[in-house]
């Protein structure tokens, strides 16, 4: 995703949803809130790369997995699929709705990632993706994770990766140097989210034992106007709030000319892990 100024562009029963602190007016958890309808809905880009990260951590039945800045639960469902009992946890109401009405069997939970109404020391496992670098203070998520993990739990947050084996039809590349070319356009400030470095976030956290791992997914993208929708319905749609009416219409355009027979968006994924 491209940068300006600073900035980076690039889801038992449950208990009763709740929100508590109440969330700053800055929390990225409003645009999120109204997307929630359609977020993972045209490509399920989340999902995959959910299962992708999951599949990493590969938890055992019984681990008590904290799903941070769960969205509609690209995380949650593969830890309940493996057994886990789940508490799932996003600042967005909406997003806590669907992920409840979804995964009956989570916890879901309506909440700030940078301060947790939840014990010290109640989990074995956090997962964190595409959430970290999406906050006003990702270092406080961190520690967060790190004060609610049992001694010997484990921390896990997505970060970027190039791609270990390139997939024909690929559009991702097309689509970053795009975004590159828009982000000049972006007022100060614009879009949303700002680099974090994983392996250092967790080592500042005091996580031991930080280590990174690179896997890849994929998912088919069937015609131009399903890559412009898909584009509005998560993150991104921040970056294109943020562009002049003007440009917005070009970038659409643009964006759904990069479509070709048999295009894919596939990416890497780093999901960089540590030990309390």
């Amino acid at each position: 995703m491209g940068k300006a100024r600073g900035r980076e562009n690039p889801y038992p029963p449950h208990a009763p949803l709740r929100q508590t602190p109440p969330m700053p007016t800055t929390h990225p958890w409003r645009l999120f809130d109204r997307l929630a309808p359609v977020y993972d809905t045209v490509l399920p880009f989340f999902a995959a790369a959910g299962r992708e990260f999951m599949a990493v951590l590969d938890p055992s039945p019984k681990t008590r997995f904290l799903d941070l800045g769960c969205g509609l639960g690209a995380l949650t469902g593969p830890a309940l699929d493996r057994g886990c009992e789940v508490t799932a946890v996003d600042a967005a109401p909406a997003m806590v709705a669907g992920l409840a009405a979804a995964h009956p069997a989570a916890r879901a939970l309506v909440g700030d990632a940078q301060a947790l109404d939840l014990p010290e020391k109640s989990f074995d496992l956090v997962g964190a993706a595409f959430v970290v670098h999406l906050l006003p203070e990702p270092a406080r998520a961190v520690a967060e994770a790190h004060r609610v993990l049992a001694p010997g739990g484990r921390f896990a947050m997505s970060g970027h990766a190039p791609v270990t084996t390139e997939a024909p039809g690929n559009l991702a590349h097309e689509m970053d140097a795009l975004f590159g070319e828009f982000a000049e356009y972006l007022p100060p400030e614009g879009g949303m989210g700002a680099p974090v470095d994983p392996v250092d976030a967790l080592t500042t956290a005091g996580f031991t034992g930080v280590t990174s791992t690179a896997v890849d997914f994929t998912v088919a993208v069937p015609d131009g106007d399903a890559l412009w929708r898909w584009c509005l319905g998560h993150g991104y749609r921040a970056f294109i709030d943020d562009l002049p009416k003007s440009r917005q219409r070009e970038f659409g355009e643009r964006m759904r000319a990069l479509h070709r027979p048999g295009a894919v968006i596939r990416r890497g994924l780093a999901v960089v892990t540590g030990k309390r």
